[in-house]
């Protein structure tokens, strides 16, 4: 039996959202592409600067993208508004990615 493989995505709106109701002054969860983690600022920044490119959804997963570096099958994520397509698996090979 078929089943579908989708990864999550990150709403670029909600989380400016969030952010801008925060008051911290400690490091977020957001990281830049050297993994040092953004002040809230930053993070606010760079998503506002994803909104410049078009972009309501950004991948949580590094492999996603357009294209899809997951696999072969999946026909791209869409930075629009769909997020991740997700593509098909054989539950065998869905069982192995789950210990």
């Amino acid at each position: 039996m078929a089943c579908t493989r989708t990864y999550m995505c990150l709403s670029v709106r909600g989380a400016i959202n969030d952010l801008q109701r925060r008051r911290s002054r400690k490091p977020t969860e957001y990281r830049d592409d050297t993994g040092r983690a953004l002040y809230r600022e930053e993070a606010i920044d760079a998503l506002m600067d994803e909104l410049a490119q078009g972009r309501n959804v950004i991948p949580m997963h590094k492999g996603c993208g357009n294209p899809c570096k997951n696999s072969r099958r999946c026909k791209g994520f869409d930075y629009k508004d769909g997020g991740c397509p997700g593509y098909r698996i054989e539950e065998t090979e869905a069982a192995h990615d789950n210990p």
